[in-house]
């Protein structure tokens, strides 16, 4: 049976052959843990000087529409007849309904206008291209 002292030295002996063995590759690992957690606190202290108050982004509310009047498209060709002057809901110029672009708003965004005042009234203005 082994007493402590002969077994320490053996103990010894083969973690230092071991290490003598492979003490390159312990050196590449030591240092490779060594950049790895460098770069770990680094990156922790960077990021903590650049933390900014996140990017809010608001969509302004825009008032709700009323259309007392409602003219129809059919083929770029307004339907009724009280419709002096259209406009598109998303816009604010007024156009006649022969103009090209009057011919270009969409079914859903068409507004009518009854007269130059009633456009105006409504906030638009008229367009100086037709």
């Amino acid at each position: 049976m082994l007493n402590l002292k002969e077994l320490y030295i053996k103990l010894k002996k083969i973690i230092t052959e071991g290490f003598l063995e492979h003490e390159q590759s312990f050196i590449y690992f030591v240092g490779i843990v060594i950049v790895a957690s460098l770069s770990f606190v680094f990156g922790i202290l960077k990021g903590v000087g650049l933390s900014q108050k996140p990017i809010t982004v608001m969509r302004p509310q825009n008032p709700p529409v009323v259309i007392t009047k409602e003219c129809e498209v059919q083929n770029t060709v307004l339907k009724q007849k009280d419709c002096v002057y259209v406009g598109s809901v998303k816009g604010k110029k007024y156009y006649p309904p022969s103009c090209s672009y009057a011919k270009k708003i969409s079914k859903e965004n068409l507004r009518c206008f009854t007269s130059d005042e009633d456009a105006i009234k409504k906030g638009y203005e008229k367009s100086t291209s037709c």
